[in-house]
């Protein structure tokens, strides 16, 4: 037929028509136009799934920027609490001192009125 060894009708593996050229290796205008044609769909189907994929990546870009500038802050925040923790503890442990106290009496002091509290809230 005009397109080599398959038939005018039938369909090559990936749903094209096969095409091969003439003994003198030139290919008709109709075989040449229906080509074109199946470049021009790939080309669109290709350039569907690049812009699917610059569009995933700049979300996963927008995603890692957003989780790291979080991260960072959580850091800071996490900073900033050790250090008013540390400089409480430091104020306790003075406060303890002064009143003559050792801070393990303060501490089950504390774990007293945790637990009354505990206890009230629970039941």
């Amino acid at each position: 037929g005009l397109y080599g060894g398959a038939g005018a009708g039938e369909k090559g593996e990936a749903g094209f028509r096969t095409a091969t050229p003439n003994s003198r290796g030139q290919y008709s205008d109709a075989v040449l136009s229906e080509l074109e044609s199946q470049n021009d769909e790939e080309l669109e189907g290709m350039s569907k799934r690049v812009r699917m994929l610059k569009d995933i990546s700049v979300a996963i870009g927008t995603e890692i920027r957003s989780s790291t500038a979080l991260a960072e802050s959580m850091n800071d925040r996490f900073d900033s609490t050790r250090t008013r923790l540390k400089g409480t503890m430091g104020r306790m442990l003075r406060m303890a001192e002064r009143t003559g106290v050792g801070w393990r009496v303060w501490l089950g002091f504390f774990l007293v009125v945790a637990g009354l509290f505990w206890w009230v809230w629970l039941f």
